[in-house]
């Protein structure tokens, strides 16, 4: 029994082709036709012709009355997971999708293709196309499992069965059967002297690991900034990390692009200094240098990024809403992050009980209902994510005091994403105040922390405050023990 999976770098890829199998030739034969360095059969099929939804080369070969989770793609190195079809890319294709974000997808899928047989899928991981063979049996729910546990965080799975084939640099998993259609890889050829995208894995600097997205229609444009300011964001998608992020933004037509992206383990430097990013919406997308800090997956339960669960949803999430169901006596017939008719009608009996619409969805008033309870799986709780907090604030801390050191720029020049909409320099988002609060951290205080670090003298508000004030010490000993006292003595001292 035999298994190959093959991953390679975005960036090392010239082309994704899907070859439609118009001769009915072999796999040998397409690879002596075409040169691909990379073969594996394509998509569902029957008798000769395709199903599900399929595009190869701008013409569509298969359509379907549903939309479903597929990748697409244009010549290849922009290939993502994204709903199909997808009217404005030459090329797709669908099967089961078996990973999404990192998480299990729900199974969807007809009979025929279920048991257990051998298998194929295809899949996105830390920037690399991966491509899965087995000619020994694995049934979808296995499959999802193993590569769950080889970190992807995209897949779909392909035709099975007799139709599972592949040819990976040499390494082949042959079939009898002659497919519909595959999906072929060609890598681009360098000099022997040039280095590949995994050869220049780019060595940390100052703990910053350089990871430009060479690939990002930001970069390719060429147009540059003299930096006079920082502005600090948060990514609105709970649980990536910033590999993860850049990978997602290291592609043609991605709508945004930022100079550094850091989460608890690693701070990545992905545009120049330089170069005009892609960040605010704004003016100050010609002034501001930018960073995106990575969330963790609980910040999915705070209420400005809380998306509705409902029949079909799956994932984290679900699962937590499953064990507040069955914490407060409604049994969801499991919990296993799927919301089938178990946790529907749990749900239901909950609204109805809390005098809610009892309409099957958690959406903003269920939440707010059931994160209400004291100890509820279903609220922020800022002690389960300190330590990864911390992590990224001691690394947005040292990046803006090594910024603010390169380009000779002040505590006034650091702003979130929501100050420079006050400023009328960027577009209308929360962040990061819509999450830091929780932690008990403002800009103002991050901006004392840059200030101490680099040498500045922190003010001592309580004596300001108590000054002009007149108040007694314990008055200011409990405004110092309120949650937010150090942040409401700065604004104190600053109030006209």
């Amino acid at each position: 029994m035999s298994k190959y999976i093959a991953s390679i770098p975005l960036g090392d890829i010239e082309r994704i082709q899907i070859y439609i199998n118009r001769s009915v030739k072999t796999l040998a034969e397409i690879k002596a036709e075409t040169g691909a360095d990379y073969l594996i059969n394509g998509g569902l099929y029957q008798g000769s012709q395709a199903v599900c939804h399929l595009r190869a080369d701008g013409q569509t070969y298969a359509k379907d009355p549903y939309t479903y989770w597929g990748y697409a793609w244009g010549t290849g190195p922009d290939i993502t997971l994204r709903s199909v079809p997808a009217a404005e890319r030459r090329n797709y294709i669908c099967c089961v999708c078996l990973l999404r974000g990192g998480k299990a997808e729900m199974l969807i899928y007809n009979r025929d293709v279920g048991g257990s047989r051998p298998r194929t899928a295809i899949g996105l991981k830390d920037g690399e196309l991966c491509l899965y063979c087995t000619d020994s049996g694995r049934t979808p729910m296995e499959l999802q499992a193993e590569l769950l546990a080889l970190g992807w965080e995209s897949a779909v799975m392909l035709d099975g069965g007799g139709s599972s084939q592949c040819d990976l640099v040499g390494k082949r998993i042959v079939s009898n059967r002659k497919v519909h259609n595959l999906i072929l890889v060609y890598t681009r050829k360098r000099a022997p002297s040039e280095p590949s995208d995994n050869d220049k894995e780019d060595k940390p600097v100052d703990d910053i690991t350089q990871a430009v997205m060479t690939n990002s229609d930001c970069y390719k444009a060429g147009r540059t900034i003299t930096p006079k300011g920082i502005m600090v964001h948060s990514t609105a998608t709970p649980g990536a990390d910033a590999q993860t992020i850049r990978s997602a933004w290291d592609r043609s037509g991605a709508e945004a692009a930022v100079h550094y992206i850091i989460d608890d383990q690693r701070t990545l430097q992905t545009l120049p200094d330089t170069c005009r990013a892609w960040h605010c919406g704004g003016a100050a997308n010609n002034t501001h240098l930018s960073m995106e800090i990575c969330e963790p997956q609980e910040c999915r339960l705070i209420p400005v990024e809380w998306v509705a669960l409902k029949r079909e949803s799956s994932g984290w999430a679900v699962k937590r809403l499953q064990m507040e169901l069955q914490a407060r006596g409604y049994d969801p017939k499991g919990v296993d992050g799927s919301f089938g008719p178990g946790c529907d009608a749990a749900l239901r009996a909950c609204q109805k009980d809390l005098g809610l619409t009892a309409d099957g969805s958690c959406g903003p008033a269920t939440l707010a209902k059931l994160a209400s309870r004291d100890g509820s799986y279903l609220a922020y709780n800022p002690q389960d994510t300190a330590a990864y907090f911390e992590a990224v604030w001691g690394r947005a801390v040292a990046l803006c005091v090594q910024l603010c050191k390169t380009y000779g720029l002040r505590r006034s020049d650091i702003l979130c994403h929501a100050e420079g909409y006050a400023k009328s320099i960027a577009s209308n988002h929360a962040d990061v105040m819509h999450w830091w609060p929780y932690h008990s951290k403002t800009m103002d205080m991050l901006r004392a922390a840059v200030d101490k670090a680099l040498g500045a003298q922190e003010p001592d508000y309580r004596a300001q405050v108590q000054a002009r004030f007149g108040l007694a010490e314990e008055t200011m000993d409990y405004l110092e023990a309120y949650k937010y006292g150090a942040a409401l003595l700065q604004k104190l001292a600053a109030a006209n």
